[in-house]
């Protein structure tokens, strides 16, 4: 069973505020709109149990959800909210583009802390540095990534008939359903690009 305390330790009034909060600055709205179209669709990297206590949460605290543009819109707020002073405070000093870097690690780190409590990890795209200090890159020689190539686009066939069979289901699904469309969806955009990276060569 998860924990049922919210991932920033604060809790009713307190947590209403801080929502209200993020969802009020006017230099935070791209932020949470950006992660809000994340959150409201198929590739959500939230899952449905993770969703549903968060939006308890926000129920409990008393936030106008309705009045701050829908569920995802304060979900996403709420992501947010361990970083939330650091956040205010990077873009109450500078309009310069030079905080961008800055804004995105502190939104990264924010994400690890809140999905953490929950046991989940920070989705990959999410997981990098935006300082040029992560973990360095090992190139592949073109043998391993032929090899590679090679032995993904072997599960091609599979992939496709998934896809045949996805087509004849409603989009309106349970969420595993959304979830297997989501991966063969990656799958087949990944195959289709490596396929024309090798007509090219």
């Amino acid at each position: 069973m998860l924990d049922m305390t919210t991932h920033v330790q604060v809790s009713g009034t307190e947590l209403k505020v801080r929502i209200e909060k993020a969802l009020t600055e006017k230099g935070l709205k791209k932020l949470i709109t950006n992660l809000e179209k994340e959150l409201d669709g198929e590739h959500s990297f939230l899952p449905h149990d993770v969703e549903v206590q968060i939006r308890r949460e926000i129920t409990s605290a008393g936030v106008a959800v309705s009045q701050h543009g829908g569920w995802y819109r304060c979900i996403a707020a709420y992501l947010l909210l361990p970083k939330l002073d650091d956040l205010l405070q990077v873009k109450s000093t500078s309009e310069d583009k030079n905080v961008a870097p800055i804004v995105q690690k502190l939104r990264n780190e924010a994400l690890r802390e809140s999905l953490s409590t929950f046991g989940l990890e920070v989705p990959a795209r999410y997981a990098r540095t935006s300082n040029g200090t992560g973990r360095t890159h090992v190139r592949l020689s073109r043998e391993q990534k032929q090899h590679l190539v090679e032995n993904f686009l072997d599960a091609l066939p599979t992939f496709e008939g998934l896809q045949d069979v996805l087509d004849t289901l409603p989009k309106n699904t349970n969420l595993m359903v959304k979830q297997i469309r989501t991966l063969v969806n990656r799958y087949l955009t990944i195959a289709n690009r490596l396929q024309s990276v090798a007509e090219n060569e």
